[in-house]
């Protein structure tokens, strides 16, 4: 089975999730202002380190125990993140996380493991790896749509 980790890359590689519509096209921080995005990406940075990290590895790029997240050739879309992290991969050992997490926070991982497969988003904390020490600043116009 899937652990926390693998089930979280499975859907960061998806897309973010459009409130009210887990199956939606867009992502959801696409018409967000970067204080919007940023606070996203950190929230998602926040929910991999609870649920995923020990399977995908600190920084989403994989283990023994489940795959690398920010390889580019492996991204998914908002929709199949979504559907992969919620109802898991049982026959590759990914639980279904839809009694822990919601679609929001499960958009928010996504967005997190879409900057760091987009490399706009450097391994560590995104509070501390901005200039000076301080908040990683979102580039402008990301993210694009999937």
């Amino acid at each position: 089975l899937l652990s926390a980790g693998g089930l979280l890359f499975v859907a960061a590689m998806s897309g973010a999730v459009i409130d009210g519509d887990p199956f939606g096209s867009a992502p959801l921080a696409a018409a967000q202002p970067a204080s919007d995005t940023y606070k996203s990406v950190y929230d998602g940075w926040k929910w991999w380190h609870v649920y995923c990290y020990r399977c995908h590895g600190v920084d989403a790029v994989g283990t023994t125990n489940a795959p690398n997240l920010t390889d580019p050739n492996r991204k998914l879309s908002s929709a199949a993140f979504l559907k992969i992290v919620m109802t898991g991969i049982p026959d590759k050992g990914m639980q279904a996380w839809d009694k822990l997490l919601d679609k929001k926070q499960v958009s928010e991982i996504h967005l997190y493991v879409r900057a760091r497969a987009d490399n706009v988003l450097p391994p560590r904390r995104p509070d501390e790896i901005g200039p000076n020490g301080k908040e990683w600043i979102p580039p402008a116009g990301w993210p694009g749509k999937n």
